[in-house]
């Protein structure tokens, strides 16, 4: 019997069908980077949905229940809204960021219907500003959020006839703030690269060296810490030339303590 899954990945920066064509290669080699070495089992990749622009996979063979609960905790998959519960904690990105001004939406992959996570302003005052009276527009340029930010959310809030979801920062997501300011450094968030791209950017750029480490969020979105003294704006300059599809981000001390009020 087939086993089939809608993985967690949105794949948002594709402009043309050579991108198209690419991404479909290097998204197959991603998911074999975790399904490898279960040569009696096939892991089919399939066509890019345009809806939600996630990719599907069949696995046929022995080992289909054991690869397919791989995926689902190193990748991700969507989530039935009816299965949404209290206090479950989803990665998501930001989507229509600054649109509203009364919070930040996260898409976390839940479906049928399709609904975002939204995150109040009175949450992202009481978890990002000490409880201040700050605007969405003021916390999303002192964060430096942008489209598909990656972050990690836990479910407060579920109406569920008006379909309707609220959520809070995770201690995941608050954990590298915090890193950031009590280290007193700085990071970059990279939306829409892969982890490749990323590296082969900050090797032809001299700047590898720069690096303390890199987490892979998911397919397309990365963090990146520096070291001290690293200026990110300087590092994103110098990168952002290579990485045409990409959108970046700093995370910067200086900027999150002054909205802190610390």
């Amino acid at each position: 019997m087939v086993k089939k899954l809608v993985l967690f990945d949105k794949i948002h920066n594709i402009t043309s069908e050579r991108a198209k064509r690419e991404t479909f290669s290097r998204y197959l080699k991603y998911i074999n980077e975790f399904t490898k070495g279960f040569d009696r089992t096939k892991v089919s990749l399939k066509k890019l949905r345009e809806f939600d622009k996630r990719y599907a996979v069949e696995i046929l063979g022995p080992e289909e229940i054991f690869l397919s609960n791989i995926l689902k905790k190193e990748i991700g998959t969507i989530t039935e809204f009816k299965e949404v519960k209290v206090g479950t904690e989803f990665k998501g990105t930001m989507v229509d960021v600054g649109k509203v001004g009364f919070g930040i939406f996260v898409d976390c992959a839940i479906l049928n219907p399709k609904v975002d996570v939204l995150l109040p302003l009175v949450t992202l005052r009481e978890q990002l500003c000490n409880d201040r009276d700050i605007s969405t527009r003021d916390i999303i340029k002192t964060y430096e959020f942008i489209e598909n930010y990656p972050v990690y959310i836990k479910v407060v809030k579920i109406d569920v006839d008006k379909q309707t979801i609220q959520g809070e920062l995770s201690k995941r997501t608050l954990d590298i703030f915090h890193k950031i300011v009590s280290e007193n450094i700085e990071g970059i968030i990279a939306s829409g690269t892969t982890k490749n791209q990323l590296k082969k950017a900050l090797v032809n750029s001299g700047h590898l060296r720069d690096i303390v480490s890199t987490e892979r969020f998911s397919f397309l979105e990365h963090l990146v810490l520096l070291k001290d003294n690293t200026d990110a704006p300087g590092i994103i300059v110098s990168i952002g030339k290579n990485l045409k599809r990409c959108k970046l981000s700093a995370l910067r001390a200086k900027k999150i303590s002054k909205l802190l009020a610390i």
